[in-house]
């Protein structure tokens, strides 16, 4: 973990350099291995690990939200998502809500509710001129929580995700652009890439950005790390919302 963060300082100065005003990383972004390692490396929060996270953004003035990073909390573990202010100031915290599993027939091949609990609150943040919806990954499926996100003013969806290679070919920008388009928001997406060498799992990567008409604004493929940066639009926001008035016409709450 420690040699990830000190990676990050690089990129927080490419992306003051590029004018980018808000960073987001993608889930799992200090660690990705076993369960016990998780747990090692699992951080209380606040504390001393978000307060080298805070120095990050103030130093160089950009916001960022951090993907999935494992929290201790009690006895317990959680998927959670840190967001900073360019201040410095830990603004949202959103803990994972829906938990990956994946089986082969019958067998388990991966359940992560053995090593995180589950989250339970639908968060939003207003921060400058838009409103952010959080979520993690496998929230992605759940198209109910971006409807919840949206209803309660959510106009920039982001998904922090480790997406894997195998499901990510078939899904992994058919449901970006459905959330896009279902809630006329952007979404922003960062996604891992490469192959967990604790695990061989290997993940999608195409991080990608994705404007309210659905279009995809900026892309990465598979193998591409770095910033993958476009500009976001609130005038973007309402002239979609104006001409499908979809959000205004729910007969289901």
């Amino acid at each position: 973990m420690e040699e990830n963060l000190s990676r990050f300082t690089g990129i927080f100065n490419q992306a003051k350099k590029e004018n980018v005003e808000l960073l987001l990383f993608p889930e799992n972004v200090f660690y990705r291995g076993r369960d016990e390692g998780y747990k090692n490396n699992a951080q209380k929060i606040p504390g001393n690990f978000t307060e080298k996270l805070a120095r990050l953004s103030k130093e160089f003035s950009v916001a960022a939200v951090w993907g999935g990073v494992a929290e201790k909390s009690g006895n317990g573990f959680y998927n959670t998502t840190l967001f900073f202010s360019k201040s410095g100031d830990l603004i949202a915290e959103y803990r994972k809500i829906h938990l990956f599993e994946l089986y082969d027939g019958e067998k388990i091949l991966f359940r992560e509710k053995d090593l995180f609990q589950h989250g339970n609150e639908i968060v939003n943040l207003p921060y400058n001129s838009f409103n952010f919806g959080l979520s993690i990954c496998y929230d992605l499926r759940f198209p109910e929580l971006y409807r919840s996100l949206s209803a309660n003013g959510a106009n920039v969806l982001l998904v922090p995700s480790d997406f894997t290679k195998q499901t990510g070919k078939a899904h992994w920008i058919p449901l970006l652009r459905a959330r896009a388009i279902e809630n006329l928001s952007y979404v922003i997406a960062a996604n891992q890439c490469g192959i967990n060498e604790k695990t061989n799992a290997e993940s999608y990567g195409n991080s990608c950005i994705i404007n309210p008409w659905g279009e995809i604004i900026a892309e990465f493929d598979g193998e591409t790390t770095g910033l993958c940066i476009a500009e976001i639009s609130a005038q973007n926001i309402l002239s979609a919302r104006k001409r499908i008035r979809s959000l205004d016409h729910r007969r289901i709450e």
